[in-house]
């Protein structure tokens, strides 16, 4: 029963790390030399015992504010080491354009996503490109964002020496951060993959037909 167990989980959290997603991390760049530490929760969206749920995926992380318009940014992804996966995403976010009234500021995160299973002495990079809308409000400058996910496969081939036929994997988000005198909370919620079929797979992903699936996440900061 407990291999059986040990099994189920991690063909799930395999396909967590297919549908390739977390909570934004820095949306809009921190002041410089202001630090950041958060965490995360949160998934592409299944139905497990017919409840829809969001798979339970959780990363911690620390920012940085290297200049007043870019911010670099590490994180390590706490589930995937329950299951001998060392998994890390490194980035920076980097403002294009203030926000002017209601036009929004815009900022870009180029990341790299890497994976290392000591298991199989498996590494795989995935380098991501993210682009972003932002727009403060109200006295204590909550924030509203659109997001753009980029996710780009490298690897020719995939499992069992099959020819690799995705390289890009993208997802559009919503999200909103209110913010408390130290901590932050965040919630967001995307559309994963809608390039990708959703069917005939190991979970049964709950997306808007035949393709892609929605995620929830939440997040919380702190910021010194």
């Amino acid at each position: 029963m407990k291999n059986r167990v040990k099994s189920y989980l991690g063909i799930l959290f395999i396909a967590a790390v297919v549908s390739a997603c977390n909570v934004t991390r820095v949306v809009k760049p921190l002041a410089k030399n202001e630090m950041q530490a958060g965490a995360g929760f949160g998934g592409a969206m299944i139905k497990f015992g017919g409840a829809p749920i969001p798979i339970p995926l959780t990363q911690v992380y620390g920012a940085y504010g290297l200049t007043s318009k870019t911010t670099g940014f590490a994180s390590v992804h706490t589930t995937a080491l329950l299951f001998g996966v060392f998994q890390t995403d490194i980035g920076i976010t980097r403002q294009i354009l203030p926000q002017h009234r209601w036009k929004p500021g815009l900022s870009i995160s180029p990341i790299a996503n890497m994976m290392f299973d000591r298991w199989d002495k498996n590494f795989n990079l995935y380098p991501q490109v993210d682009i972003n809308a932002f727009w403060n409000y109200g006295k204590k400058q909550h924030l509203i964002y659109a997001t753009l996910n980029n996710w780009f496969e490298l690897k020719s081939t995939k499992a069992h020496n099959e020819t690799q036929t995705t390289r890009w994997l993208p997802s559009v988000g919503i999200g909103h951060q209110w913010y408390g005198k130290k901590l932050s909370w965040q919630l967001e919620v995307k559309y994963i993959a809608p390039n990708q079929s959703n069917q005939n797979i190991v979970v049964d992903y709950i997306g808007a037909g035949n393709s892609g699936t929605w995620g929830l996440f939440f997040g919380v900061n702190h910021q010194f």
